[in-house]
């Protein structure tokens, strides 16, 4: 099937899909509307029952179902119908200097020496702020997960209270990670617009470095990156999914959480 072809039946689903979801979502506004104006007007407090807001949803669960059976059909015009990725040009600093490095030798002489030195150095500078970063995360995982293993900081008393004790004792974990972050980043990119002229002198007519894996762990790695075993944990997942779908709904799971969420829209959050 030629290209072309693959790109006119991707666009035209592409279209059916995107009217449909428009469609769906005017039904719910529609329905959310008239459920809206049509209660129960108790004193000043319109009521709606849970029988109200089933019967609307039920009213328009054949299109909403239709639409979820164009998107399960989406998944699979995309895997049949293939169209050859382009890769976009990116601008971006740290993607280049990443691409780049695949051409660059072990060793160079004269003046390249010195750029593969820069190189190097910047590097060092680069993984010792990402160490800086990990370690500054785990030990936050770390006082995080024992902060709330400890039954006695939640007594069950005053929840506000405890909320706040808890972003009191978190929240300089939490700030020292971020200032690390933003440090690594901001670091990363001004290394990586630095790296890139000596960078492209020292690949300059030299093919990228490809990483070979040999052993088990290539075969592997082969075995991951195949094109059908792709498909295929692609295929099970939505197997699966469907599968708790259907379960849920034969054994009356999805009526009592609709409800639950009815109540919740009605009792604690609200229409209006």
């Amino acid at each position: 099937m030629s290209e072309k072809t693959c790109k006119t039946v991707r666009l035209s689903f592409s279209i059916v899909l995107a009217a449909m979801t428009v469609i769906v979502g005017a039904l719910f506004i529609w329905q959310v509307l008239d459920l809206y104006f049509t209660g129960v007007n108790a004193g000043n407090v319109i009521i709606y029952t849970p029988e109200d807001v089933k019967f609307r949803v039920n009213r328009i669960s054949p299109a909403f179902w239709l639409w979820v059976a164009l998107i399960v059909v989406g998944f699979v015009i995309w895997e049949v119908f293939t169209v050859k990725q382009k890769r976009l040009a990116l601008k971006d600093d740290c993607y280049a200097l990443m691409r780049l490095k695949k051409r660059i030798p072990a060793t160079a002489e004269g003046e390249l020496a010195t750029s593969l030195d820069f190189i190097k150095r910047e590097e060092k500078k680069v993984r010792t702020l990402r160490i800086i970063l990990a370690v500054a995360i785990a030990i936050s995982v770390i006082f995080t997960i024992v902060y709330l293993a400890i039954p006695s900081n939640f007594p069950a008393e005053n929840v506000t209270h405890e909320v706040l004790e808890m972003v009191k004792y978190l929240s300089p974990f939490i700030g020292c990670v971020l200032i690390c972050a933003v440090n690594y980043f901001i670091v990363a990119a001004s290394s990586a617009k630095v790296q890139l002229p000596h960078a492209k002198k020292l690949a300059a007519g030299n093919k990228p470095v490809e990483k070979v894996h040999e052993g088990w762990y290539g075969k592997v790695l082969e075995v991951i990156h195949h094109k059908y075993f792709l498909l295929g944990v692609r295929i099970a997942v939505g197997v699966i999914a469907v599968s708790f779908i259907i379960a849920g709904i034969c054994n009356g799971n999805m009526s009592r959480i609709l409800e639950k969420a009815i109540n919740i829209c009605m009792e604690c959050i609200g229409l209006g």
